[in-house]
């Protein structure tokens, strides 16, 4: 079974426990997921289940959504409500200056990663590093945080909403807010809302996707592989050139440049589909040789025991 899975990750699970769980439930050789969330947070959590895995690398750069809580007048190691305390401080900030601090912290930034990450240092992970004591040098990272809107505002709690790319840190953006107002501030709660096209509202909770595994509706859960991949331009090419393309051949291409919309005529990277609407794969613009080239051809070739609308003739 390929697909897709959004699920809406509970709180206190890490990201590996709930592929873990999701592969001994499924029976599945090959799960995995897009992007973590910390164990304290919840939300979507896309998964990819059988073939759909082959295309996670081209969902793990989706900009993501998140409704956090941030707690003021505190500092921990881990940046949020679960680490040990090293600072308190009072709290004096109004509302004007905690979205005075945020906007501070909006667009194209520099954000240091907090030790208790994932990230790795001479090979070892720095939180592995941080539970031994021992703090090292990080590198900044380049993040775009596209916009922060203060939901509510109960001192010392603040509620906000952040759009951002892949690869921000909502515990950083947290503890540099707290910095910027002289307070100190955590993550006390954390909901990712969305994941590229992927919103909470679709996603399904692991207690659901349990009871459908056990009464064998789980599959009618799951989106089509290339429900991730909408990003790149979608094209239809005749079934002489899906059978060259599923046999990893290249095919001319001068044509579906040409068919595209203007906002799409600079992309390289197409959504190639049969005449019958089963994906092929994704191919590569080759502009030297003016043809599309395989990039990840995602289906076999049909069957000749197909029934015919199953084999993409034309």
């Amino acid at each position: 079974m390929d697909g897709i899975l959004v699920l809406d990750k509970p709180g206190g699970w890490t990201s590996h426990d709930v592929v873990a769980r999701v592969r001994q439930l499924t029976r599945a050789r090959r799960v995995g997921h897009t992007g973590t969330i910390d164990p304290l947070g919840t939300g979507v959590l896309v998964i990819c289940i059988g073939r759909a895995t082959r295309v996670a690398e081209y969902m793990v750069g989706h900009d993501k959504r998140y409704r956090a809580t941030i707690r003021l007048g505190v500092e921990t190691d881990t940046y949020d409500v679960e680490g040990r305390v090293t600072a308190q401080h009072p709290v004096d900030v109004s509302e004007a200056s905690l979205r005075s601090a945020l906007q501070r912290l909006t667009g194209d930034i520099q954000q240091v990663p907090p030790m208790y990450s994932a990230l790795k240092r001479d090979g070892k992970k720095l939180v592995d590093l941080a539970r031994r004591g021992v703090e090292v040098e990080r590198e900044p990272r380049r993040v775009i945080v596209y916009a922060i809107d203060v939901l509510s505002f109960g001192p010392p709690d603040a509620t906000i909403d952040v759009h951002c790319s892949a690869g921000t840190y909502i515990r950083s953006l947290a503890h540099d807010a707290g910095r910027v107002l002289g307070c100190g501030a955590i993550l006390s709660a954390l909901t990712r809302t969305a994941a590229g096209d992927f919103t909470l509202e679709q996603a399904v909770s692991l207690v659901r996707f349990e009871v459908a595994v056990n009464d064998g509706s789980w599959p009618s859960l799951l989106r089509p592989l290339d429900a991730g991949l909408a990003a790149f331009p979608a094209i239809t090419i005749g079934e002489s050139d899906a059978r060259r393309a599923r046999h990893g051949m290249s095919i001319p291409g001068t044509w579906a440049r040409a068919s595209l919309a203007p906002t799409h005529a600079s992309a390289d990277l197409f959504r190639v589909y049969d005449p019958a609407g089963r994906i092929v794969g994704l191919m590569q613009w080759d502009a030297q040789r003016n043809e599309l080239r395989p990039e990840k051809i995602l289906t076999s070739a049909p069957s000749p025991h197909d029934p015919p609308g199953e084999k993409g003739d034309a």
